[in-house]
């Protein structure tokens, strides 16, 4: 008989870590190279000689070093851009991650078994599952094809946030 999770409760925080990385690790870099692109245009659009600027309160900086006390400020040309940066921010974290990363938790606490999980989980992110069930023993199962249906009728939207997020990854 295949083993549960039980053998090591460090099983589902690293299902829970592959697979947000799956899922946002392209759009974490892409940020990263937005913001960075807008400090580098403020440094030159400026004549500015660290790349740093001051936007609404925060400071965001692309030097390894501490930005001098006189902060550089974002330039009005590219307010538009940074606004739309933080509009798109913020969507993803108060409009998909929550109910994304909810459903997993949901997922993950409902069973012991990766099986289990990769017949709620759409088949998009089977592949990190697969990948962690190589090295781990669990492989039995204990949900009832009612509770896999129940599960998954019930979270409709953050499916469809998981496979859009899929779809806008392979653009970037």
């Amino acid at each position: 008989m295949d083993q549960p999770l039980e053998h090591d409760p460090k099983t589902k925080q690293q299902i829970k870590d592959a697979l947000y990385t799956f899922l946002y690790a392209p759009v974490t870099r892409q940020f990263k190279t937005r913001i960075e692109t807008l400090i580098a245009r403020n440094t030159v659009m400026g004549g500015y000689s660290h790349k740093h600027f001051v936007y609404k309160g925060v400071v965001y900086n692309a030097d390894v070093t501490q930005p001098p006390l006189k902060k550089n400020r974002l330039v009005a040309q590219l307010r538009g851009d940074m606004d739309e940066y933080l509009d798109d921010k913020d969507k993803l974290n108060n409009q998909e991650l929550p109910f994304v990363l909810g459903f997993i938790n949901q997922v993950l606490n409902s069973s012991n078994n990766i099986t289990d999980y990769l017949r709620v989980l759409p088949e998009s992110l089977h592949a990190p599952l697969l990948q962690l069930q190589a090295t781990c023993p669990c492989r039995a199962t204990c949900l009832t094809e009612e509770k896999v249906h129940s599960l998954r009728q019930g979270h409709r939207n953050p499916i469809d946030l998981i496979k859009q997020r899929l779809v806008t990854n392979l653009l970037l």
